[in-house]
């Protein structure tokens, strides 16, 4: 492991208090800070032309799944200090790391020296994952979450880490930091670590530095925190009037921990903090005295600064060549432009235009092309070599990926049973609905179970069939079994309390843990945060009792009525695996 590449604990940050305008303490930088990891970081922005140094300002997208003439040619246009690859771009880990080769044989060159660019990818695990096979993929972030180990969340970070390094990355836009305090945040939830700061905290920096200690650079986002909003900043444009002592105690005290204690990039939030910003439609990407006066003076971040992308709904409509611009002067130092070639083209040249007139200052550009080069240097891409197909297949082969299962079973969570309904009798004749196989095939291994697969996007008629079809096997069934993705299934629920008032009911939810307030009354409810094989078998064998319940809610769940005793250990040793 290289050592530039841990992120290195300086200081504990105990709490962030409530009127926290002073400085907390500086974050990590280098002896010099022109000499980071043996590179010339001066002597390589000195050599570069304006056209470089702007190159290094963008992380880019492009379609496609293989190198081709055309990807070349936009790569030697643009230059850019990093790229993003997606769901499009990946088939497969050969396929992947053939990709990455060829992004590596556009490197831009200065003095004789490759500036290897970020190569990053969001595989936060739950429901944003692009690397699906021969990969770590976390059940969700709050599952990790609900099992609260920090030693735990560190070694996730570090298997995760193992397997991007092997992939060919270099960069994981993850973890997010954001503290998820509203149940109806349409674009958070199970992607949070929960809803208390401190934990969010403590589990997310862990997860981070593990990252680090792999080799891959953790972005946590999204600065300022995004998870007390009720709008999705991808379609519209999200306002919190949080005045600085909530800031401070909630959204802001991850993202301070992880400062001090030398997390090297974050990525903004296109929201509104109207009572810091300039005003109550200016994003806090855009936004001087957010990035500049909050995040870089008042909370001492000298770290990486990227924009979430600029062609998303809570920014696009300032235009994204200005948004950019606007995005750098106020202090972040790469844009993301994701999708149209145009958009991409358009951003470079507005900030060409911009530092040739001066609105963007000469110094600002260099401000932030020597963040871009120290964070490559730091994290030893300037030495990393191009990856080798043949000998990663071979290490991803054989990763250890056992903490991934750990989290997945120790995660599942009874958050109430005030019937006492769990674990299911070997002998009781189940009405089981769910679409996960291997939660259905879990149930029938252990009880007279009578199932029903359900769709994971089901049409309304599908839904009125299914929960016609349920309410017909839960007549003489003596309990009924409900599997939940999302909130379409709640209506089979409503439908077998209707039907049949005095069933018991028992409801697994394997999304977000706020669907019970589709029901506040159901008797016994199970969160496994996550739908994934291996969730959906850990939580199948908490219900039948052959897995002890250990998960804690990692969020508030307020006003339900009777909560009743939340079985958490159901007469059985809980199962963990050695690490």
């Amino acid at each position: 492991m290289c050592a530039t590449a841990r992120l290195v604990v300086v200081v504990m940050l105990g709490s962030v208090t409530a009127a926290a305008t002073a400085v907390p303490a500086a974050p990590v930088r280098s002896a010099s800070p022109w000499a980071v990891g043996g590179v010339d970081v001066a002597g390589l922005i000195d050599q570069m032309t304006l056209e470089q140094k702007v190159g290094q300002l963008l992380l880019l997208g492009f379609g496609g799944t293989e190198m081709d003439a055309a990807i070349g040619a936009f790569l030697e246009e643009m230059e850019p200090g990093g790229v993003a690859l997606f769901t499009r771009n990946i088939t497969g880990p050969e396929q992947t790391m053939k990709l990455v080769q060829g992004i590596r044989s556009h490197d831009v060159v200065v003095g004789g020296r490759p500036l290897v660019p970020f190569i990053a990818v969001d595989q936060e695990g739950g429901t944003v994952v692009r690397l699906k096979s021969q990969a770590a993929v976390l059940p969700s972030a709050m599952a990790l979450g609900a099992v609260d180990d920090v030693e735990l969340a560190r070694e996730v970070g570090r298997t995760l880490g193992a397997d991007l390094v092997a992939w060919g990355f270099n960069m994981n836009l993850a973890p997010v930091l954001d503290v998820n305090s509203n149940p109806k945040n349409p674009v958070i939830g199970i992607r949070s670590f929960g809803g208390d700061a401190r934990r969010v905290a403590e589990i997310g920096v862990a997860y981070a530095q593990g990252l680090g200690e792999a080799g891959v650079i953790a972005v946590a986002k999204h600065f300022p925190g995004h998870g007390d909003t009720d709008v999705d900043s991808h379609y519209g444009l999200p306002i919190l009037h949080h005045d600085r002592e909530r800031l401070f105690d909630v959204e802001l005290r991850p993202f301070a921990r992880a400062f001090a204690e030398g997390l090297p990039a974050i990525m903004t939030a296109h929201i509104v903090l109207p009572l810091i910003a300039e005003g109550d439609d200016v994003p806090a990407t855009v936004s001087h005295k957010v990035l500049t006066g909050l995040l870089r003076e008042e909370l001492a971040y000298d770290g990486l600064v990227i924009t979430d992308g600029l062609e998303m709904q809570g920014i696009v409509d300032r235009g994204v060549g200005e948004a950019a611009v606007e995005a750098v002067v106020a202090g972040a130092d790469m844009v993301m432009v994701l999708w149209s070639a145009d958009k991409k083209r358009e951003v470079r040249q507005a900030l060409l235009d911009a530092a040739r007139s001066g609105r963007l200052p000469a110094d600002r550009v260099d401000q932030a092309v020597r963040r871009v080069l120290e964070a490559k240097a730091r994290a030893g891409l300037f030495s990393r070599p191009v990856v080798d197909v043949q000998s990663a297949r071979r290490q991803l082969a054989h990763h250890d990926r056992r903490a991934l299962l750990e989290v997945a079973r120790r995660a599942v969570t009874v958050v109430k049973d005030s019937h006492r309904s769990l674990p299911l009798g070997k002998g009781s004749v189940v009405a089981v609905a769910a679409a996960q196989p291997a939660f259905l095939q879990e149930i029938a291994a252990h009880t007279k179970a009578r199932t029903l697969s359900l769709s994971w996007t089901p049409s309304k008629e599908r839904v009125r069939k299914d929960a016609a079809r349920l309410v017909e096997l839960a007549k003489d069934a003596d309990v009924v079994v409900v599997g939940m993705q999302n909130g379409d299934h709640a209506a089979l629920v409503r439908a077998v309390q209707q039907a049949w008032p005095d069933k018991p009911i028992v409801v697994v939810s394997f999304g977000s843990p706020y669907l019970i307030y589709s029901f506040p009354t159901i008797s016994t409810y199970v969160c496994a945060f996550g739908w994934r094989d291996d969730s959906a078998k850990a939580a199948g064998r908490v219900v039948t009792g052959s897995l002890a319940a250990v998960g804690h809610l990692p969020v508030t769940l307020a006003l339900l009525p009777d909560a009743g005793p939340a079985t958490a250990a159901l007469g059985v040793s809980a199962l963990r695996v050695a690490p």
